[in-house]
């Protein structure tokens, strides 16, 4: 009875040990829940005389992470673009197109990863995927000959962010919204 006793009693106490030890800090993503980001950018035409920009607002409603190792955050986005190319000094011709969209988004941030030495810079990269519905109009041609769409479907969008500080960083993105696809490189701010 006593070595009964004994025994019940020492895996008492293991036990008791085990559940009040110090559990491990879950990783935390670099956008987390609460965290409002806007950001703003010159689109990649510009870099070939268009006028190319885009915007967007994002709110990271929540986290969760996978096997305590990868943290992932999720949000709801608006995201817009404008396009406006000419052909040039003789042409009447002109390319103009807006598109935006809502979007889901799912966010893998590397901030509290224990990365190999030399890859520390990487605990400053948030990466991102997006996904949900939008619209496009596109204007193309010359007068007399101009052609106008405008549609209404699925849009994605995805990009990586480096953050400088916890409320700054500088990003680059990639958006399909229809007809079009765009991208930029441009700033974040989390509010």
């Amino acid at each position: 009875m006593k070595k009964g006793l004994i025994f019940a009693l020492v895996l008492a106490i293991i036990a008791g040990g085990s559940l009040w030890a110090e559990q491990p800090k879950a990783p935390e993503p670099l956008m987390g829940p609460g965290d409002l980001a806007l950001s703003v950018g010159l689109g990649y035409g510009f870099f070939w005389g268009a006028i190319d920009v885009s915007g967007g607002a994002e709110f990271i409603l929540g986290k969760f992470v996978i096997a305590d190792f990868l943290p992932l955050s999720y949000g709801a986005a608006v995201k817009a673009s404008y396009y406006s190319w000419n052909g040039g000094f003789d042409s009447d011709y002109v390319d103009t197109y807006l598109g935006g969209g809502a979007f889901a988004t799912l966010h893998l941030g590397f901030k509290d990863l224990e990365l190999p030495s030399g890859f520390y810079y990487l605990n400053n990269v948030d990466t991102y995927i997006g996904l949900g519905a939008g619209f496009f109009s596109y204007t193309w041609g010359s007068p007399g000959y101009r052609t106008t769409e405008f549609r209404i479907g699925l849009r994605t969008t995805g990009g990586a962010s480096y953050f400088f500080t916890p409320n700054f960083a500088l990003t680059t993105e990639y958006g399909y919204y229809g007809y079009y696809s765009t991208g930029l490189i441009g700033i974040l701010f989390k509010l």
